[in-house]
């Protein structure tokens, strides 16, 4: 063995140069950003289990049910484990790999090769051979080659994770919003339907008016087409609402005939709240998880470039193999029959025609990339939640001008009822004033539905839902 130390010594020489890792050191850029929020959001901790605000069991229900069994989260859990199980690959290639192997073959040497058989006195020309030990390799990490993959295979596997929480938090937005969609679709039926009925009650008056003369017939056809229109418009709303319900069941990840014909039971629309907290402007950009997808991919990149700098230089290696090796099998637990090698060896690159230096300029044109990724990702969450805040206190303000119509309505709707049962005036102002008073509920309904749908893209630009305390609820029944 002695003789295998200079061997040794001279491999493990270079390992002074272990910590030269090459490629640059990854650190996550500075993007300027004002801390306060530009739109006047309510300051306070975001929601995380936003949807049970909406207080609407169903909605609930809805939400555990597709963070249980939604394909597509299933899907982006699957690759998520395969993002770990690679890393777990790429970071075992770091460590020494040991094999074992063995062999029986009957060999027959020719008497014209290189080596003249037929010369050597008692050297059979077929024999047979045993063989089995074990082998090892260990390629020493001088240029951080192999720390530059454990690095980007680590920033891909946490860039699957936020991609995983990036889709909860899509599937749990887009069941709220289907829902809203869907109750809000019914509640324009009903109120389509009241409009019809009042637009119907109309064009009869008219009949009655126009056999006396009172009005035209241009003026009945305008009743009459009026009519019509309303009473049309009421099975495209009830398809609206169908349809909402077949997506529900798509994102649940069950067969329609178990989600939809419970869901299209006529229920109301669940009211969204007045008030929702925005957080601090800073803190989205750490709570998105688009933002921190973008970021990790970002990491990877600048770790490829390290792995392929690393490319430039030779690679060294620590070789060795140890077994029993005889013609006979049961000479092979002798000593005699021992076989041993070991030593270094190294390969070097000297020249590959500009492959790998192109490669090294690929790896960085990649990383221009996801650094360009990552801010238009850093600045799409920004505009996101601002749009969404403007959007949401625009809806507030259109449902509380919906509603004071409303009640305007109402009294006028009350008052025209109190004058005709006076007699002071005839039913076709008190049908009128149904009329107006039906149309206004249905502005209400839609000023109302509206405000949900803003309130869902809002908790979604917030980037709440995905994490451990929002899911608490959402993962009940997994």
């Amino acid at each position: 063995m002695r003789r295998f130390v200079p061997l040794l010594l001279a491999a493990a020489a270079p390992a002074a140069l272990a910590g030269c890792t090459v490629g640059p050191n990854y650190h996550r850029p500075e993007i300027a950003a004002a801390p306060e929020w530009l739109e006047k959001g309510t300051p306070g901790p975001v929601d995380l289990a936003w949807w049970e605000r909406f207080g609407d069991p169903q909605l609930t229900a809805l939400v555990q049910r597709a963070v249980a069994g939604g394909p597509d989260l299933a899907e982006a859990r699957a690759r998520l484990a395969e993002a770990r199980a690679n890393r777990d690959a790429v970071a075992g290639g770091r460590l020494p790999s040991l094999s074992a192997r063995g062999g029986a073959t009957e060999n027959v040497v020719s008497e014209n090769g290189q080596i003249p058989v037929a010369k050597i006195p008692a050297f059979p020309r077929s024999f047979s051979l045993f063989d089995i030990g074990f082998d090892a390799s260990w390629e020493l990490d001088f240029w951080g080659r192999r720390t530059r993959q454990v690095e980007g295979a680590e920033a891909r596997a946490e860039g699957a994770l936020y991609a995983q929480r990036d889709v909860m938090l899509t599937l749990i937005s887009e069941v709220a919003r289907n829902y809203m969609d869907l109750r809000g679709a019914q509640a324009d039926a009903a109120g389509l339907q009241a409009t019809a009925e009042a637009d119907a009650e109309l064009a009869r008056l008219g009949r009655l008016r126009l056999r006396g003369g009172e009005i035209s017939q241009l003026d009945q056809d305008k009743a009459d087409a009026a009519a019509r229109a309303s009473a049309a418009a009421i099975p495209e709303a009830k398809a609206r609402a169908a349809a909402a319900a077949y997506r529900i069941a798509t994102l649940v990840g069950a067969p329609p005939e178990q989600i939809v014909p419970p869901l299209l039971a006529p229920a109301a629309l669940p009211p969204a709240p007045d008030t929702i907290l925005v957080g601090i402007r800073s803190d989205l950009l750490a709570r998105r998880p688009d933002v921190g997808r973008a970021e990790r991919e970002l990491a990877a990149a600048s770790a490829d470039i390290g792995v392929a700098k690393a490319d430039l230089f030779p690679r060294f290696s620590l070789l060795g193999g140890l077994g029993q090796q005889a013609q006979n099998p049961l000479d092979l637990v002798s000593t005699r029959s021992t076989r041993l090698q070991i030593g270094p060896s190294f390969s070097w690159p000297i020249f590959s025609g500009g492959t790998i230096r192109a490669q090294i300029r690929a790896a960085d044109a990649r990383a221009q990339a996801a650094a360009a990724r990552y801010e238009k990702a850093v600045i799409g969450a920004l505009s996101d939640s601002e749009a969404a805040i403007n959007r949401f206190l625009a809806t507030r303000d259109a449902l509380a001008e919906a509603e004071a119509s409303l009640a305007n309505e109402h009294a006028a709707f009350a008052l025209a009822e109190r004058r005709t049962w006076a007699g002071e005036d005839d039913r076709l102002a008190l049908t009128r004033a149904r009329a107006a008073l039906t149309g206004a509920q249905r502005r209400r309904d839609q000023a109302a539905a509206a405000k949900a749908q803003a309130a869902v893209a809002l908790y979604k630009a917030l980037g709440g839902g995905w994490s451990d305390a929002g899911l608490a609820s959402a993962e009940k029944i997994r």
